[in-house]
Parts: structure tokens; C-alpha cells; sequence
């Protein structure tokens, strides 16, 4: 009797400080089991962005190598996580006559109207990523999650886009394909892959945002009701803090890079002991004498710049009214997550509970599943389960609706099965 083959998927994130592999297998009960894992110097990439292709392709053929040796398993079906300031968004209103003789709303009037919608017009230079509905509205008044059988004269159906250069898409992409010899199965904004890990669908019922702070970048999304109602980026991220470090400290980058590191290996991070007196941190320089660096000094400026980031996502959100979407709190990822008292102070600038990310239904190594700059390549994982449809039927749906992608590739069938997690 032959096996059954195993359904053992791979998530690619190329960051600005890392190149992160994921191999996991997928098992009943929405469970990933994380195989094995391979990270490398990114070196090229500057801002989620490949700045030498060479380079960077080099890297990326040690991480996959890594993850094959370390699962034991051959890589298959890839996907591949999207990010760089070249990311935008934009929300666009597609709406519909309802004209079946009771006025009930069907699949093909949410179909009708959602096309609409993704009628949006962009530049030829730009390629969809992603088509998320936010809000369903039946004539121009009641608002839901599921139009599905309510009576109604007119759908209108709320939907957001995310979408980024083309060009800088198929950079990553290639680098991929012509390793492997085959093309990524799917892409995916990273902060949605993020969000796939780590929210399950009672929070996203009710409103969870996601915050991933890189390397370069620092990525947000809003998960809601039907899917993604908002996200957002702003190329701001530990390495802008390891400057500013650098600057005030008079120290190089990488010794700053390791002092980020070392605080979130602290315990605590009040700068005073119970006596009074400031804590020190003693930082080594090659050719210099040993200095002892007052904590409070070093605290003071990486709240500065991560007071700031915080409350230019807030603006963002209560610009767009996403903020009061959000009522199961934040959910932090990244390198940044690892920062020694960054949920209170993210808490004290959103005014709402704060958690450090973990993936959810997650089996493996505790150093993967426990490290939150893990989040994006874990789920991409899910997304490549959504994607290929790997035991969504005995499984709760994704999302209300599951996006319409730009292509014709996923019809109303992918839409009605994948809608949520």
C-alpha cells in the first residue's frame, strides 16, 4: 500500500536583516507542524527591498538549504512573503442592483458587486496583491459581514486593495524561480501572512491589529469582520533605532544592533534598582575601554523613536476609522516584538491591551514557535493551505469572503470555502 503523501509547504520571507525558511506539514485539525527552519544575513536588502540580486539569490540558496536539511523533507510548493515601500493600499466601493424577484441577495450579486469593486483602475506600472473586503452594505444603510439572504434592493460592497510596483514584485520573485526552477506557488503582503499565524477568528470577529516591526519596515493591519479592513506601512524599524543609538552613544551599528538585542535578554526594563540607583550596561569597543552606559540613557532614546512610530500608525488608523475596528487588542511581531518593554509602551499609546504574537495551532522546535520574528513565514503557511485549498472542506472558513483574486485562477468556489480561519 503506497503512503499518503505528506502536505509539507514552504514560507519565504527575504527581510532587511534576515532571509527566514519555514518547511512545515500540514495536519488535521488546522495544525502546522513546523519541520525546520533556515535564516541567513539578507547583506542586500535595504528597506524590505533587494538592492543586489546576486547577492541576495545567494543567501536565499543557503536558507532553503538549511530548511531542506533541517526537515528532511524536499521543498515543493513555495510562497513567498511581499514587502518594501513600493506596498500601497486603497479602498474601492463596487455595488450591485439586486434583481432576483424577492429581493434576496445571492452568491452571484456578492460576485457582481465585488467585481466591481476590483474594477478599480491602477497604474500599469502596478500589480495587485491583494482584494480584501471590508464592509458589505445593503442599500446604502445596513451594515454587515454576510449579505448573504438578506432582502435588499442594492448591494454595495466595500473592498480593500493592496497592490506595489511590479517590477520590484518580480524582483523577489525570480530569485526564487530560477533556484528552484519553478516559480512561488502564491505571494502575500507579510503583515497578512503575520496575521494568518497569529489571530484566530474569535479576535478577527472582533477586531485585532497586527503590528510587525522589521528590520527597515514596519507593517500594520487591521483585521475585521470580513477580512482586512486596513493595513499600512512605515519604513521605520529597529535598524532607525540602532541609529539613533548610534548617534546619541557615539557607538558603530553593529554594536548598537546587539545592545537592541541584549536589552530583550533582561530582566525588566525599569532603568532604576529598587535602591535608587541607575542600571548600567557595560559595552565593549574594539581598541576602547569598557563603558558603562546608563540604562535610563539608552531606554530614553528607543522610546523616543518607538513613541513616534506608534503614534504615526495611530494617525494612520484614525484617519482611515480603523482604530475603533479594533476591540481584541494588538498583536506584536518582528524583531522589534522583541524589545524589552515595547507591549507597555505600545499599550500606553493605543490605550488598549497588548500581547507579543505567537502562532496559533502550532506544533515544532520551541525556538521557532516561540521567537515572534518567526510570525510571517509560519503564516505563510496557512496562506499556502488557503491558497491550495489542503483541507479547508472539514475545516472552519477563513474569512466571511475570501478575497477575488486579480486573476481568474480562484472563481466563486475558492470564495465560498477559504473565507476564514
Amino acid at each position: 500500500m503506497s503512503k499518503k503523501k505528506r502536505n509539507v509547504l514552504t514560507g519565504v520571507e527575504i527581510g532587511t536583516s534576515t532571509i527566514k525558511v519555514v518547511m512545515g506539514e500540514l495536519l488535521p485539525d488546522d495544525i502546522i507542524s513546523v519541520l525546520g527552519a533556515g535564516e541567513v544575513p539578507s547583506l542586500r536588502v535595504v528597506k524590505g527591498e533587494v538592492a543586489d540580486a546576486n547577492v541576495v539569490q545567494e543567501q536565499l540558496e543557503r536558507a532553503l538549504v538549511m530548511a531542506e536539511q533541517a526537515s528532511g523533507v524536499e521543498i515543493e510548493a513555495l510562497f513567498l512573503a511581499i514587502t518594501g515601500n513600493h506596498i500601497h493600499t486603497v479602498n474601492s466601493l463596487g455595488s450591485t442592483m439586486v434583481r432576483t424577484p424577492n429581493h434576496k441577495i445571492t452568491e452571484d450579486d456578492i460576485v457582481s458587486a465585488a467585481r466591481n469593486a476590483h474594477a478599480y483602475s491602477l497604474p500599469p506600472d502596478q500589480k495587485v496583491l491583494h482584494y480584501f473586503d471590508r464592509v458589505y452594505r445593503i442599500d446604502g444603510l445596513r451594515e454587515l459581514a454576510n449579505p448573504l439572504g438578506q432582502v435588499g434592493s442594492k448591494l454595495e460592497v466595500d473592498v480593500h486593495i493592496i497592490y506595489g510596483q511590479h517590477n520590484r514584485i518580480e524582483t523577489n520573485c525570480s530569485l526564487l524561480a530560477d533556484i528552484m526552477g519553478y516559480p512561488a506557488t502564491d505571494i502575500a503582503f507579510s503583515a497578512v501572512a503575520a496575521g494568518m499565524a497569529a489571530c484566530p477568528q474569535e479576535e478577527v470577529d472582533k477586531g485585532v491589529l497586527l503590528i510587525d516591526i522589521g528590520a527597515g519596515v514596519t507593517e500594520y493591519v487591521v483585521f475585521h469582520g470580513p477580512g482586512c479592513f486596513h493595513s499600512g506601512q512605515v519604513t521605520v524599524g529597529c535598524d532607525h533605532i540602532a541609529n539613533d543609538l548610534s548617534l546619541g552613544l557615539r557607538l558603530p551599528m553593529p554594536k548598537c544592533r546587539k545592545i537592541l538585542h541584549d536589552l530583550g535578554m533582561l530582566s525588566g526594563s525599569a532603568a532604576m534598582t529598587p535602591d535608587g540607583r541607575n542600571r548600567l550596561m557595560a559595552v565593549e569597543s574594539l581598541g576602547q575601554p569598557t563603558r558603562h552606559i546608563p540604562m535610563s540613557t539608552i531606554e530614553q532614546v528607543i522610546e523616543m523613536r518607538l513613541q513616534e512610530l506608534m503614534e504615526a500608525i495611530r494617525t494612520d488608523l484614525e484617519a482611515n476609522r480603523a482604530l475603533d475596528r479594533v476591540a481584541s487588542g494588538i498583536r506584536l511581531c518582528g524583531g522589534g516584538a522583541r524589545i524589552a518593554g515595547i507591549d507597555r509602551l505600545v499599550e500606553h499609546v493605543f490605550r488598549m491591551p497588548v500581547t507579543i504574537a505567537r502562532p496559533r495551532l502550532a506544533s515544532g522546535k520551541p525556538e521557532i514557535l516561540e521567537d515572534p520574528r518567526f510570525l510571517v513565514p509560519i503564516g505563510l503557511l496557512r496562506w499556502g493551505r488557503l491558497s491550495l485549498n489542503i483541507g479547508t472542506e472539514t475545516q472552519p472558513p477563513l474569512w466571511h469572503w475570501h478575497q477575488l483574486r486579480q486573476d481568474a485562477r480562484k472563481a466563486w468556489k475558492a470564495v465560498t470555502e477559504a473565507v476564514k480561519w
